[in-house]
């Protein structure tokens, strides 16, 4: 007889490392039911009641990448293709708004009404952007004002409809539930943000973890999956796996922080599909286990070219349980028509140049010496954002470089050609063979 933990430890082992029972139960194979949804993340709404003028809003997008003063045009544009796209259900993977901001939540729940009216349910995860952000700002020419931002119990009566009201449990510990989109999958929406964490006059808190009391609460969940025949997928804003090599070196904070144990758990369980977001690119990375293959699905942010969502389609069948994604990409605008999409990438490039301009400066580089390299940086960091990246032949070009830029280089090549490194499968179409953890091209 499996018996549930209630309480954990920093020694906490999990049931399936203790009872041989819960052991043979996760092993247990599960049949998918038939079933089409989508997936967007990182949206980051905008409202332009907040300002886009000004010397003090400039500042703050020459240190951001996001098309903000665009976002609610991006995110209408997607919404309403989505709207008219057939699927079950849709996935927000988190950062719903810029930092928090009450008007921009509000404006992100009519888009998300809209979607549903489509004849879709919708379900929400927050981002670390969303929830008790003390950053929520309007801009007034040279300086910024406080506004209203959303605590936790906002946030659960914002998107009620979207996840929380009618889901089958609910975590205590976070903002974590358990929702049943269609009938025989349940869908684990996990909380990896560290809202409770965020101080006034401070930033929100970029890393992610899962706590230990809520994986105690998701393996309740998955162990009654198994009892039920249910399968099951998962969603959270922080990704569970590297999408890069030296991801965790460079940029950990992408990551939950206790990415093994979450990877771990899900795996043991035969969770296969898991979707995140938060690094805003397209990739998809796989981890091997024993008897079971896990994905980590991300999916990049609207608010940054490509601007992409995905669709995902799952079958069980003559060849056992399959995934098809697809994934699309907003490259019109009414504003801007098909001119919007080389606009787009033009800015996503010219702001990280931007940002690694004012990194080199730092290190005393010289403007000169600067323009060698942060072309090279905005080029491997643009591959990474779109997916199937191919990494150049030469490597990073060196010509020129002097003494002091070249140790810089060196200190940063395994960042550079880590977003250059796709990690298998291909990131954009691609069918999973779930059973197998095979991947072959989606034709």
């Amino acid at each position: 007889m499996i018996h549930l933990l209630t309480g954990c430890s920093p020694h906490h082992h999990y049931l399936y490392q203790t009872d041989p029972d819960a052991l043979d139960l996760a092993r247990r194979p599960m049949a998918y039911p038939r079933a089409r949804f989508l997936v967007f993340s990182d949206p980051h709404h905008y409202d332009p009641s907040l300002g886009t003028t000004g010397t003090a809003f400039q500042a703050y997008l020459d240190r951001d990448r996001k098309l903000l003063a665009l976002s609610d045009e991006i995110i209408g544009t997607a919404v309403d293709k989505m709207a008219a796209t057939a699927a079950d259900f849709v996935l927000v993977c988190g950062d719903l708004t810029k930092d928090g901001e009450m008007v921009c939540h509000r404006r992100m729940v009519e888009y998300l009404k809209r979607l549903k009216d489509s004849g879709k349910q919708v379900y929400v995860v927050p981002g670390n952007h969303d929830v008790s952000n003390h950053k929520a700002v309007r801009f007034v020419g040279d300086h910024t004002e406080p506004v209203p931002h959303a605590g936790p119990e906002d946030f659960q009566r914002l998107y009620g409809e979207f996840g929380y009201n009618g889901s089958l449990a609910r975590d205590s510990h976070s903002l974590s539930y358990l929702a049943e989109p269609v009938d025989g999958l349940w869908l684990l929406a996990l909380d990896s943000c560290r809202w409770k964490e965020n101080r006034p006059g401070h930033r929100s808190i970029t890393a992610g973890a899962v706590s230990r009391e809520t994986l105690v609460w998701a393996e309740a969940q998955l162990v009654a999956a198994k009892q039920q025949n249910k399968a099951v997928i998962v969603f959270l804003h922080h990704g569970v796996m590297e999408h890069y090599p030296a991801n965790k070196r460079f940029y950990g904070e992408y990551l939950v922080e206790n990415d093994r144990d979450v990877s771990e758990l899900l795996a043991a369980y035969g969770v296969s599909l898991v979707f995140t977001g938060h690094f805003h690119a397209q990739d998809i990375t796989a981890k091997t286990g024993e008897t079971h293959t896990l994905f980590d699905i991300e999916t990049g942010s609207l608010a940054t070219a490509p601007c992409p969502w995905r669709e995902v389609e799952l079958e069980s069948g003559k060849s056992g349980n399959l995934a098809r994604i697809r994934s699309h990409f907003v490259r019109e605008i009414p504003s801007m028509g098909p001119e919007f999409g080389p606009y787009s990438d033009d800015y996503v490039f010219r702001g990280t140049q931007k940002m690694a301009d004012a990194a080199l400066d730092k290190y005393l580089v010289s403007t000169e010496q600067r323009d060698l390299i942060k072309h090279q940086v905005a080029r491997a960091y643009m591959g990474h954002l779109k997916g199937d990246e191919v990494v150049p032949p030469a490597g990073l070009d060196t010509s020129g470089f002097r003494p002091w830029l070249r140790i810089i280089a060196w200190m940063q090549e395994a960042l550079i050609e880590g977003w250059q490194t796709d990690f298998s499968p291909r990131d954009n179409e691609v069918i999973i063979h779930l059973d197998t953890g095979e991947v072959s091209p989606l034709s």
